[in-house]
């Protein structure tokens, strides 16, 4: 019994000593990790040091907010627009929605009597009201950095609908320069 006594010991202290060797290794290695990690900037810094941007169209509404976003975009020295996204540091998204999409919900029920789904007699139509969303991207990692929605007023005649996307597509733009840079007080 004697004999077995160092063997059991040498099982027992062999991996106490191996894992109390890994730990003190792994921790000699977290200094240096931190050291070599690159620091991380926040969206609006990031998006701040972006020169060169890719405009976007999304959405399967007018071209009118596009076209004045586009516009005033290029007149702001602030960015330099760009014809591929792979040449872009930021990726510019103007999203616009339908003008005032319209859809319909039927209600199906079960009826008491039969225990059989039925058609309800009653249609709802439900007015959704046209977006103009402008998102910003980082075109390496698609995280979002910036983004700002606006619904134009509501109106019946064609013109009017027409100045109310372009009076929210500005407000949009002037939502971004005034992120980027503040006015004077």
């Amino acid at each position: 019994m004697k004999e077995f006594r160092p063997l059991l010991m040498l099982r027992i202290a062999l991996p106490v000593l191996l894992t109390t060797a890994l730990f003190a290794a792994q921790k000699e290695q977290k200094p240096e990790e931190r050291k070599t990690a690159a620091p991380t900037i926040s969206p609006l810094a990031r998006l701040a040091a972006a020169k060169t941007a890719y405009l976007k169209r999304a959405g399967s509404g007018g071209n009118i907010p596009f076209e004045v976003i586009s516009e005033t975009l290029e007149g702001w020295p602030r960015f330099t627009l760009v014809n591929a996204p792979e040449k872009a540091e930021i990726i510019i998204e103007v999203f616009c929605s339908d003008d005032y999409d319209v859809g319909t919900a039927t209600t199906i029920r079960t009826s008491p009597q039969t225990g059989r789904p039925e058609r309800g007699a009653r249609t709802d139509k439900q007015f959704a009201a046209p977006e103009i969303r402008l998102t910003i991207y980082d075109a390496r990692t698609t995280m979002p950095l910036w983004q700002a929605i606006e619904h134009p007023k509501y109106a019946l005649k064609k013109k009017d609908i027409e100045n109310h996307e372009v009076e929210a597509a500005q407000r949009l733009v002037t939502k971004l320069h005034d992120q980027l840079e503040p006015p004077q007080k």
